[in-house]
């Protein structure tokens, strides 16, 4: 007789991007628009006002300046020990949200997005 391994399923990139927030709700990058608002609001973002690609570049700032203050703190913390921290998971899922919305708004076509948004689509899509 011979034995199989099982099929173990190793989650995807898109399976990981995902947290429970303090409401004990799963927050990922396809939830609906009202708790993915409130996400925001909780790290203090308004997107009233804002376009897609300022909400960007602010939720990338506050990534360098949270890993800055960590390295200030510790100079041996690597990029491996921030990934792992609640402070980035939560804003690398509304970072992936905000993506997903400009594809999505561009009809996922290369050709009329601006470049910022296609320059975030041509990689995730190297890396499917």
């Amino acid at each position: 007789m011979l034995f199989s391994r099982p099929k173990i399923k190793k989650p995807t990139f898109y399976e990981e991007l995902y947290y429970i927030n303090s409401e004990q709700e799963l927050v990922c990058r396809f939830s609906p628009y009202s708790v993915i608002k409130k996400e925001f609001e909780k790290i203090g973002l308004d997107t009233n006002e804002a376009t897609i690609e300022e909400l960007m570049a602010q939720i990338s700032l506050m990534f360098l300046e949270g890993y800055s203050s960590k390295i200030d703190e510790d100079p041996n913390y690597s990029l491996g020990q921030f990934k792992q921290t609640e402070f980035y998971k939560i804003r690398f899922v509304l970072l992936n949200h905000l993506k997903e919305v400009g594809f999505y708004l561009y009809d996922y076509k290369e050709e009329i997005m601006p470049k910022k948004i296609k320059a975030f689509y041509k990689k995730i899509n190297a890396q499917k």
